[in-house]
């Protein structure tokens, strides 16, 4: 079966070859894959990284890790050995019929393997080609190859030093926000060069680099820094722009995010807290005067705070108009009402008879709840070569001999069990 299902979608008919691992090039893929696109994921001999990243679902004919699920769905799997002469022929023919190149691999990998963005755009000057990297491709001097994590280029950035504790500690925001944030970018000028590849018949060479993709997360912060006589880092507390108090309060269950980033929510803050007083008390009434004094102010909040419930604080503020929300576990947010009445929310099969609820496409909502599958590993090989590449079974054959798809305990034997050949997604 195809791995999706979709009514029309904007990307039909868009070809897209991914080598991407981990979550920036994989995220940027499946955004393309939601939109219509047809996207083939080049994996290696074992599958790519987060095939191996527990913790995995278990099957009686294989594993699926939620890693790997969450970034992948909707695409066709294609097992290729690329250091080998033949495989390496199979993903030059592949990109040659491609629109688009997604890969977030380091610029020196991609050298060896002969399928450098560079070269690749003087041989294909139509396609587009989506590098997405620590640092980029060009004008990174030192930086050039160097290993780069989303949470390297969000200390780059400066985010790190901007999320802060109410002590005024820098703390990791614990997710890969560096790496979506890439992705998204470079889903963004995919779509534009896309356009340009229609109207003019040219693709582009796109060099997204993490930090430059976090900077605009921090551009509040940067002008403020050019024009206000103390730094930010010299100021006590979590922040001193957001607003105070601002941030993260325990709950009596868990814990509450509360944002008052103007003096009229102080004050309706203050209302909801029983204690309207502080309101307008000297010490507190503006936001300059709370941003001085962040731990007298955070402490009253959290004496408010510790005494109730997520659901009693939210139901408080909400009833005098202060931005409130409940900290939500992961199980909370897989069967959060409003995520799910506003389509956030999509059930993904696993390809082993079980499903995950993982986020909608945010930037194309109305798909119509289509049905969406995890690729297994190698398994639109077949299809794929002969579908679009046009192969019969012995020109495969023949590859399969040559160690084109692994050797060893890496490789699929031909008489091995197997999942009923699947279609390459429409389109």
């Amino acid at each position: 079966m195809p791995t999706a299902s979709f009514a029309t979608r904007p990307l039909e008919g868009i070809q897209v070859v991914e080598l991407a691992h981990l979550i920036a090039g994989p995220y940027c893929g499946q955004m393309l894959a939601d939109e219509g696109a047809s996207v083939i994921k080049i994996e290696p001999p074992g599958g790519e990284l987060t095939r191996h990243r527990p913790p995995a679902r278990q099957a009686e004919d294989g594993e699926v890790t939620a890693y790997y699920a969450s970034l992948n769905r909707g695409k066709s799997s294609v097992v290729l050995d690329l250091k080998n002469p033949e495989a390496a022929e199979v993903l030059d023919r592949l990109l040659k019929k491609a629109d688009v190149f997604v890969t977030n691999m380091r610029s020196s990998a991609l050298e060896r393997l002969g399928i450098h963005p560079h070269a690749l755009h003087a041989r294909y000057p139509r396609l587009v080609i989506a590098c997405i990297s620590g640092f980029g491709l060009e004008n990174s001097g030192e930086y050039a190859d160097r290993a780069g994590l989303a949470m390297v280029a969000e200390a780059m950035a400066g985010a790190t030093g901007l999320t802060r504790d109410h002590s005024g500690n820098a703390v990791w925001c614990g997710f890969a926000l560096g790496d979506i944030m890439a992705a998204v970018s470079a889903h963004a000028g995919i779509l534009l060069a896309l356009r340009n590849q229609e109207r003019h018949g040219v693709g582009k060479v796109i060099d997204v680099a993490l930090v430059e993709c976090m900077l605009p997360m921090v551009s509040v912060a940067l002008s403020r820094a050019q024009v206000e006589e103390e730094a930010v880092s010299d100021f006590a507390g979590s922040n001193n722009f957001h607003g105070v108090p601002y941030g993260a309060f325990p709950a009596a269950d868990g814990a509450v995010n509360i944002g008052c980033n103007r003096d009229d929510f102080w004050r309706r803050l203050c209302a909801a807290m029983g204690r309207p007083e502080l309101g307008s008390d000297p010490r507190y009434a503006t936001y300059n005067d709370r941003m001085r004094c962040q731990q007298e102010v955070h402490a009253i909040t959290e004496a408010f705070t510790r005494a109730h419930t997520r659901a009693e604080i939210t139901a408080k503020l909400v009833e005098f108009d202060v931005p409130v929300a409940g900290i939500l576990s992961m199980e909370e947010v897989v069967d959060d009402q409003y995520l799910q009445q506003r389509g956030a929310l999509r059930t993904v099969e696993d390809g082993f008879g079980g499903t995950f609820t993982l986020p909608a496409n945010a930037a194309w909502l109305d798909d119509g709840n289509p049905v969406s599958r995890v690729p297994r590993l190698g398994e639109q090989r077949d299809a794929v070569l002969t579908q679009v590449l046009g192969l019969g079974a012995a020109d495969i054959a023949r590859m399969e001999q040559a160690g084109a798809f692994g050797a060893g305990k890496n490789a699929v034997p031909r008489d091995a069990k197997r999942p009923a050949p699947a279609a390459v997604p429409s389109a």
